[in-house]
């Protein structure tokens, strides 16, 4: 059992000791703390190191006030697994001077302005949700290729339009097939995808390929993603190549990197009914997926001015993905293909069995040929400007203490001509 917090309300969020998420908060034009979430509350790293606090870690002060996390993860996992252990002593059971001194490195995370905590070299998205995957396919382009059961099938994007939370997300424009032909415009058909992100804590050489096995050696933690998308940019271009402008303009992390220590009790084992065994180097019988509750969230411009509580159009669970963590990365690799420190690689839609459990407008409305009605009145099939989506995610059964990823939001924007 995880041990109790002196921090006010913290053993009974998602945010106790046995959490303990990375994050980046912006205090000043150029002024960035390494942070650590606890309840209400964030551990701003930079003042606990320069109070001296963290001496014994043996880590330059300067580490904590970068604007990213990428040279803590660089650290390697000794260090690591060193300073989660001490932040879980010092908020637990810390002298009476040492919590005096932690008090004063208490940020409100209500009025933090987080970034995206870390900076990646190389993002890949994967596909890996079967029923994302079949829906999506014969709502857009027919049916489930045959090699989709076979590996984890993924595309790589771009890492300079990477955002946080509460960005704005501008319309984007591209080619779109219409009756008279190919035209320039902005996207009609502006949706998102829910999905994990996994950000890698360790390099590895190129030219040997990462092993399932070896997922926890490589994997730092999880975070919430969002893989924007333009579907109607999407269906034009995606043919025979796949996702390029209608993917490229945008994907949001969010603020708080869960560390895997936090979620070994949500680890589960996935059968996930393969039709055949999985090809060696995927193959495996270890608790490489994860018990995390997701839903969608939406306020409409409307739902604002009429003072109504933004509404939850879908839940699911990251566990009843097709193919985990530990097998996209031994997939990704198996080329010889490198990761580094700070990669980013994400699960794909996050989509359960049920219509409504879907991780996409583009399912939950089927393909933009029915409504999801809103309380506000209006209905969608994709969205409009003016509307913001929230995605939430967190881990909880009976005798565990829950573990919350936060959230991530974004307000539509129209393109900015």
């Amino acid at each position: 059992m995880t041990g109790r917090s002196w921090v006010p309300g913290a053993d009974d969020s998602g945010f106790s000791l046995a959490n303990l998420p990375y994050g980046i908060a912006q205090v000043g034009p150029n002024d960035f703390r390494a942070c650590v979430a606890i309840g209400a509350y964030a551990l701003d790293l930079a003042e606990t190191a320069r109070r001296g606090l963290l001496d014994q870690l043996e880590i330059s002060v300067g580490v904590w006030s970068q604007r990213t996390l990428n040279s803590f993860l660089a650290l390697g996992a000794k260090k690591h697994k060193a300073l989660r252990a001490r932040i879980t002593r010092l908020l637990s059971s810390a002298e009476s001077s040492e919590r005096a001194a932690l008090e004063q490195c208490l940020l409100d995370r209500g009025n933090l302005r987080n970034v995206n905590p870390v900076a990646p070299g190389d993002f890949v998205d994967f596909y890996s949700s079967y029923h994302h995957a079949a829906r999506t396919m014969r709502l857009l382009r027919g049916e489930l290729h045959p090699n989709w059961k076979s590996m984890p099938v993924g595309y790589h994007s771009r890492t300079g339009t990477i955002v946080g939370t509460d960005q704005p997300i501008f319309r984007p424009k591209g080619q779109i097939l219409t009756p008279e032909g190919a035209v320039y415009a902005a996207t009609q058909a502006l949706d998102i995808e829910l999905e994990v992100g996994f950000v890698v804590g360790r390099g590895s050489d190129r030219g040997r390929p990462v092993q399932v096995s070896e997922f926890e050696d490589y994997v730092f933690g999880l975070v919430l993603l969002n893989d924007w998308s333009a579907r109607d940019l999407q269906r034009w271009e995606s043919t025979p190549l796949g996702p390029f402008l209608a993917k490229s303009f945008c994907t949001q992390m969010g603020s708080w990197v869960v560390p895997l220590e936090a979620l070994k009790d949500y680890r589960v084992e996935r059968d996930p009914g393969y039709e055949r065994p999985p090809v060696k180097y995927l193959d495996h019988d270890g608790k490489y997926s994860f018990d995390i509750s997701l839903e969608i969230v939406i306020e409409t411009t409307a739902m604002r001015e009429q003072k109504l509580t933004p509404q939850t159009i879908s839940r699911t669970n990251f566990k009843e993905m097709y193919w985990d963590g530990a097998q996209q990365l031994a997939h990704l690799t198996a080329n010889g293909a490198s990761v580094r420190v700070a990669d980013l690689y994400g699960s794909g839609t996050v989509s359960g069995a049920a219509d409504d459990s879907a991780g996409c407008l583009v399912e939950l409305s089927k393909g933009g040929t029915s409504k999801i009605q809103l309380t506000d009145g209006s209905t969608r099939s994709y969205l409009l400007d003016g509307d913001r989506i929230e995605l939430r995610g967190i881990s909880q059964k009976v005798g565990h203490p829950p573990i919350d990823f936060g959230t991530l939001s974004g307000l539509i924007c129209p393109f900015p001509d």
